[in-house]
């Protein structure tokens, strides 16, 4: 069965949400992340293999212990996306956006008509039959989350554009790619590549599209917040588990 668990809402509402970027792809960790407290979760496919059967383990756990799981995808491309929604996922985020017809193209495939072009299939989605498929349908193009990442100069310039498109849940702001793009490698802290981020902020806002940022000091996460800001992603899990891992190992061998 569809499962959304309120993230829609939340993001409708304006309620401050936060989220986590999942690159260790397990139903054990998503789980995790659900009891942990997390309004969503960010399952990436793009940069991590991930086998299909592990993907709908990992869409199944998040389902059952209530964590809207977005599934970031590589592209626009509208088989992949309409196999993840199919599998049970609460959204897609659309990785390195970079023209209006690129964001129409992903709207399209993860809405059913008239809203978009998305196929329909049965199965797990509608509970093996148990919901109709009319009422899966008006369920879905109602709560499916559409989120897209801005990485790139290209991204930015037609960014007016998509924040006036209706079915545009969320803007994931991009910095590390956005920096190499502008030509500042890693410098993510460089004036010009924050002075994108912060219009990127500034236009979704304008439009009443969630922006979301991932703050990587808490000085950033104080800022942000200042400014109005309701969803943050905290990091991903890889970074933090071997940080855990390595400073309770060093912690234990300075033990005397």
């Amino acid at each position: 069965m569809l499962f959304f668990h309120s993230l829609k809402s939340k993001l409708s509402n304006q309620e401050t949400v936060f989220g986590i970027l999942n690159s260790v792809p397990s139903p054990v960790i998503c789980e995790m992340f659900a009891y942990a407290g997390f309004d969503f979760a960010v399952l990436d496919t793009e940069h991590v293999l991930i086998s299909d059967d592990t993907l709908a383990h990992c869409i199944r756990a998040a389902n059952c212990s209530g964590l809207p799981l977005l599934v970031r995808v590589p592209d626009d491309n509208a088989a992949t996306i309409g196999r993840v929604l199919d599998a049970g996922a609460a959204g897609i985020v659309v990785s390195r956006v970079s023209s209006l017809a690129m964001a129409n193209n992903a709207i399209a495939a993860a809405k059913y008509p008239p809203l978009g072009t998305r196929g329909i299939s049965g199965g797990r989605n509608t509970g093996f039959g148990t919901l109709a498929l009319q009422d899966y349908i008006d369920l879905a193009n109602r709560e499916v989350v559409v989120c897209l990442m801005i990485e790139c100069i290209n991204g930015m310039a037609a960014l007016p554009d998509i924040v006036k498109l209706a079915q545009v849940d969320m803007i994931i702001e991009g910095a590390l790619d956005l920096s190499l793009s502008l030509g500042y490698g890693t410098q993510v802290t460089h004036a010009d590549v924050q002075a994108q981020i912060h219009k990127m902020a500034h236009l979704c806002q304008a439009q009443n599209v969630t922006f979301c940022a991932i703050p990587r000091t808490p000085e950033q996460q104080a800022s942000w917040h200042e400014k109005g800001t309701k969803a943050f992603l905290i990091g991903e899990d890889r970074g933090m588990i071997f940080k855990t891992f390595k400073h309770q190992l060093d912690t234990l061998k300075q033990t005397k």
